[in-house]
């Protein structure tokens, strides 16, 4: 991600879970691979998307981007903006991800320990994020808006 909020508090986050370092990408697009298809007991079709992977063999860990990304025109549930979705998706599926990577199997403590983790993360970090970001933002609203003439 490139912020120096977020690579401080990973580095701290590696320290504390002892998995060593690891190299996190952020993927252009989704893989074929973050989507799952299955179809429940009641026989209703279920899509879910992956948010990221940790590499069993490699000291590698795969975030990918949700495919709804916010904009003017989407329902106030996604309106989120490009700050609230770094957050909320990339953020928390890199913990996520750090959290198998460190040994945890158990999906319900993985959840756990990442909602924990993130807090940890907003309440040392959000200033320094929100002080990267901003020009960010600004810089991408810049240039839709400039492509959309």
């Amino acid at each position: 991600m490139s912020l120096k909020s977020v690579d401080s508090f990973l580095e701290e986050l590696v320290d504390i879970l002892g998995t060593g370092e690891v190299e996190v990408r952020v993927m252009r697009l989704p893989s074929y691979r973050s989507k799952i298809y299955g179809i429940t007991k009641k026989g209703k079709f279920l899509e879910q998307q992956l948010y990221g992977r940790a590499w069993k063999k490699k000291p590698l860990v795969d975030i990918f981007p949700n495919c709804l990304y916010p904009d003017k025109c989407s329902e106030p549930f996604w309106n989120v903006g490009l700050r609230g979705f770094v957050l909320n998706s990339s953020i928390r599926a890199i913990i996520h991800e750090l959290l198998h990577k460190s040994g945890l199997h158990d999906e319900t403590q993985v959840r756990e320990l990442t909602e924990q983790h993130y807090k940890e993360f907003r309440s040392k970090y959000i200033q320094a994020f929100d002080d990267e970001i901003t020009p960010l933002v600004r810089e991408w609203k810049r240039f839709e808006k400039q492509n959309r003439r």
